[in-house]
This record gives structure tokens, sequence and C-alpha cells, in this order.
């Protein structure tokens, strides 16, 4: 629906600058220009930002002819929703401004008039920015409305590495990355992003010679015929579309369909340059110098798609008057600059990112979301696929390898735990669920040696003493067990588990008392668990607290209705009450959810046998 209406957008204001059938034509290859399509069904910000990129130069022309109230206050609120959307905005509406008061100062405005207008767009500004940075300011800190990740941003395109950060993908690289920072001590997330800006800066300053050729390549990229991919190659996927097939395909290092819409596009600007209104010229060099600023997408070229379509028509149009005035000459020229212009966007390369294989991120991102929907098997197949296109790729081996776990699979999993060990060693996550495997297999001592060593690494990860507790009190190591789980309850003493598992060891010492009270604070922040709600009964019922006990086995009972042991300890407790026919309840309902439960069969054996006698009259 957003591409839609961008499309009817660029067919208004072809229309309105130069004709009906440049609109219509500019519209038509707006609708039908594919990576457009395809990035808007990735609901990734693209389609908004060529929505706005129409909105905004159509809101400054309109401001321009006239500084009326509501064409100024659109044309503010346009702006900050534009930056909003992509901060690569923030240069082109800056400077449209300037224009605009300048225009507005020739055609002779009245003082009073104008400081309206400027009044009402600062204000259209304002009603979005405003909300917008007091939201920032309440959720990161900081009343902006850019992202606080423009200095990261702004290294990764400017550096003495940018082939190796600009290839840097999400994951274990990006996560070395993203962490350069705590190397110098530096922990505030403003305070990174400064760290990275000041690099960025320093490279520039100091490489100034480095910097202009990264510059000179980012250009040679924005203007290549071929689809750049970032985290995505759009070629991959052509596979499963027809759309995209036919829309979208490059020959050697040609690429279609913008190795075309460009030539036509500078036929187009070039035949109707005077004709050409301002804020589409000042769009056409703002934007893109922004993002080659930064580093080139193909997604971040989409914005300039909408204007370069309405050239592109306007080039075609071109074309068919020369033809149908059979001047031949002037029509050669034409075909002459197009192909001059397709080999030129073609040569170079191929760039950085496209040297990567895309494949492994695809099955790892189809994998993610066929777990999340519950296909497992499939997500299983997919991991499969991407650690067998890219054998180091940590995060799918992981993946993996708890989708393994989960399936009872444990020696598979534990081999994509090593291979991802393998290649990233330091990684506690990792040593933490490969423990987590190894326990489940009955290898406690080998999970121990995990635990520690990710204990080793992230000495302040809560969850890593309370599995270590876990397993040291399987071996029977109570002190051990007691000590871990201690820390981890210093750690986080908000976490409902090790609140548990502290309990169990102080119940087993005989701390009976003591154990209640974490499983009352565990229960505090887990009140429907019933292990808990169960361990808690079971350490009133040793303190001698039939009836607090009892209340505490029913709750538990809500929770798990079909849990036989529950029942028989129930029984147990209803029995010491003298509520024997309850107990019996108990004990028939234990073997109705398990009729082999041997505990509650013996129970019922004895059960008369303690009946008491009946008073004689």
């Amino acid at each position: 629906m957003l591409g839609s209406v961008t499309s009817v957008l660029v067919y208004g204001l072809g229309r309105k600058l130069f004709s009906r059938t440049i609109g219509i034509l500019s519209g038509v290859i707006s609708a039908f220009y594919m990576p457009s399509v395809f990035f808007e069904g990735e609901l990734l910000a693209s389609g908004w930002a060529a929505f706005w990129t129409v909105a905004s130069i159509s809101a400054f022309i309109s401001a321009a002819e006239k500084p009326r109230k509501l064409n100024c206050f659109v044309l503010g609120l346009c702006g900050a929703l534009s930056i909003i959307n992509r901060p690569e905005f923030l240069l082109f509406f800056a400077t449209g401004c300037l224009w605009l008061f300048v225009v507005w100062a020739r055609q002779r405005i009245a003082i009073r008039e104008l400081l309206r207008a400027i009044l009402l767009l600062a204000g259209g500004f304002l009603t979005i920015a405003s909300p917008a940075a007091i939201a920032g300011y309440r959720v990161i800190g900081k009343a902006s409305i850019l992202p606080y990740s423009g200095g990261i941003n702004l290294y990764i395109g400017n550096n003495p590495h940018y082939k190796e950060t600009i290839n840097i993908r999400p994951g274990l690289a990006w996560r070395k990355l993203t962490e350069l920072p705590a190397d110098y001590g530096i922990k505030d997330r403003f305070e990174k992003e400064r760290f990275f800006s000041n690099k960025a800066l320093n490279y520039i300053r100091t490489q100034p010679a480095g910097f202009l050729k990264g510059l000179l390549y980012k250009t040679l990229q924005f203007l290549s015929s071929r689809e750049t991919p970032r985290n995505l190659d759009i070629y991959l996927f052509r596979k499963w579309s027809s759309l995209l097939r036919v829309g979208v395909w490059k020959a050697g290092g040609f690429g279609f369909p913008y190795g075309l819409l460009l030539p036509l596009a500078i036929v187009g600007g070039v035949h109707a340059c005077r004709k050409v209104s301002t804020p589409i010229w000042l769009f056409l060099v703002l934007y893109p110098s922004s993002v080659i600023l930064v580093f080139v997408a193909s997604r971040y070229r989409i914005p300039i798609i909408p204007i370069i379509s309405i050239l592109a028509a306007i080039g075609c149009t071109t074309i068919w008057q020369l033809f149908q005035s059979r001047k031949w000459a002037k029509l050669t020229s034409v075909f002459i600059i197009i192909l001059t212009v397709a080999i030129a966007s073609s040569i170079a390369g191929p760039f950085y990112a496209e040297q990567l294989d895309y494949q492994p991120e695809f099955y790892y991102g189809l994998a993610d979301s066929l777990d999340k929907h519950g296909h497992t098997q499939e997500a299983i197949q997919a991991y499969s696929q991407a650690v067998s296109s890219r054998p180091d790729y940590v995060e799918a081996h992981h993946n993996l390898a708890l989708l393994l776990v989960d399936q009872q699979r444990i020696e598979e999993a534990i081999t994509h735990y090593h291979a991802a060990l393998e290649a990233d060693p330091q990684n506690a996550g990792l040593h933490e669920d490969l423990g987590a495997a190894l326990f489940k297999q009955g290898k406690t001592e080998d999970a121990i040696k995990h635990y520690q060593k990710a204990i080793e690494i992230e000495p302040e990860k809560a969850t890593v003493y309370d599995n270590l507790g876990t397993a040291f009190f399987h071996l029977n190591r109570v002190s051990e067990a007691l000590q871990y789980y201690s820390k981890s309850i210093e750690l986080n003493p908000n976490d409902a588990v090790s609140q548990n598992n502290i309990g169990n060891v102080l119940a087993l010492q005989g701390e009976l008392a003591q154990a209640v009270e974490h499983y009352e604070i565990s229960l505090r922040l887990k009140p429907d668990d019933p292990e808990t709600l169960n361990n808690t009964a079971n350490a009133l019922a040793s303190l001698g607290k039939f009836s607090q006990a009892t209340i505490k086995y029913n709750q538990a009972l809500r929770f798990a209705p079909n849990d036989a042991g529950i029942y028989c300890n129930l029984a147990v407790c209803l029995e010491k009450q003298g509520r024997i026919t309850e107990a019996i309840q108990a004990y028939q309902k234990a073997l109705t959810i398990d009729p082999q439960n041997k505990r509650a069969q013996q129970a019922l054996k004895k059960i008369p046998t303690i009946d008491p006698p009946h008073s004689s009259r």
C-alpha cells in the first residue's frame, strides 16, 4: 500500500512539473521497480524513505509557490518524519529550507507573513520532533531524533580497514566491533558512539588521501548498476520469485533495472535541466552525498528512485520524440550516452560487499523464522544448511545445538557446540550451554569444566553460577553447591530458580526455616511455579506445619494437576493430620494419573491399619 501511494505521488509530481504523460510513465516505473518492491516486502525503512522523498520535495515546491499555512506546516511535518526515518535527509532538509527562505525573500513577501510561514514550518517540524526527542530521552537518556548509532556507522565506512569493517556480519564479528570501546574502559553508550566518531574523524584528518579514495570508491558503488548487498542479497531471492527473476538480474557487471534507469535519467536530466525544480537537484546531490559519506548499500539507494523515475520518464519521451521527428543524429548521440553510462556504471567492482556469500545468512534467518513459528524440524534443516555453507558460523552452530538438545539429540548438539567453540573459544554462552548439554548427558564433571570456563570469561553471569551449583548438588558436594547458589543470588537476587535451588540445599542440610525463606522469595518472583510450591510444602510439613503445607500442595496442584508425586505428598500430609478419607482420595488420584505408582499403591495397603479405632458404645 505504501509503495502504491508513493507511485501515485510520483505521478502527481511528474504531472505537475512536466506533463500527464511524464506523470503516468514515472508512476509506472516507480511501481514496477522491483528492488523497491523487494525491500518494502522486507518491511525495511526504505519504503518509507521513498515516500518521504516525494512528499518532502512536493511540499518544498508547494511552499515555494505560495507560503500558505497548510503548505508550511506539512513541510515541517515531512521534514521531521523523513529525518527520523533516514538521518541522511537532514542535510537536504536544512539546505532546502535555506533555499526556500531565499525564494520567499525574492517574492518580497511581507515580514509578518514571512515570519508566520517560518513559525508554521518550525511548528510542523516540532510537532513530530519534540515528542520523538522526549521519548528518546526517556529511553536512552538523550533528547535527539537522530540515532545514537551514527558514530559506529560513520566508522564502518571511514577507517583504514574499510574492506574488513564493511563486510562485518551480524554475530560474533559485529559483537567484537561493538565491544571495542570496552578495551579502553568505555562503557557508557554515548561515550562508545563518541569513541567511534572520533576514530573516524581522526582517520579523515590524518589520512585525507585514503578518505578521498574511499569516497570515490563509495561513489562508484552508489552509481553501480548492480544491487549492493548489506545483510541481504536480493539476487539470492530470485530463485523463489518470478517477479524478481524478471525485474532484477545481472549479466556480467551489468545490473538491471538500475543499469537502464540511471542512463535514461541522465538523458532526461540533461534534456530538461532548466525545467527540473531546484529541490529535485538538491536532493539528487545532497542525499547521495550523505549516504556516500557513511557507507553504501542497495537499500539506501531506494529513496532516489522516485525522482530518478521522473527523469527516466523524461528520457523515454525524449527518445520517442526524436524518433518521431526522425532526428537520427541526436537519437544516435542519446543512445551513445545511454550505452556509455550503462558501461561506466557496470565496469567498477566487484565491490567488497559483493564478494561475500550471503547464502548462510539467508538460511540462518529462515531457520530463526521457522523456529519462532514452531517448525522445529525445518528450522534444524535450515540451520544445518547455514553451517554447511559456512562451517565457522558460530551463531548457527549455537542455535542448531540448542534445538537439538530440545529434541534429545544431545550427542549431535555437543558436536555443534564444539564446532562453534573452535571458531569462538572465548564465548561464555557457548561454554555454559555446552555444560548444560553435558550435564543432561550425565557427564557432570565435564559440564563443571565448561561452567567454570564460562565464569572465567564472564565472571558476572549469574546463571552460570546457578548451573554450577546444580552440578555440584548432583554430585552430593553440598557445600560447593551452596557456595555457587549463593553467588548466583548475590549477582541476581531476583532469580526465582536460584532462590528455589538454594532452598533445596538448605532443606537437605536440615536448615528448614531458612529453606522456606528462600522458597517464599522464589514464589514472590514466580508465584505459579508448582515445583517451588511443592518444595515449600515439603519443608513446612517437615517443620510440622501441616495445615500450611496442605495449602501449598493444593496451590501446586492448581498449576500441575497431573503430577502424581504432588498428590502423594499431599496424601502423606493429610494422613499426618488424621484426614484419612482425603488422604485416600489423594492417593487414588495419583493412581488415576499414574496407575503404576508404587508409592501410592503401598500407602493404600497400609492405610486401613492406621485408621483410628471406632469407640465402643
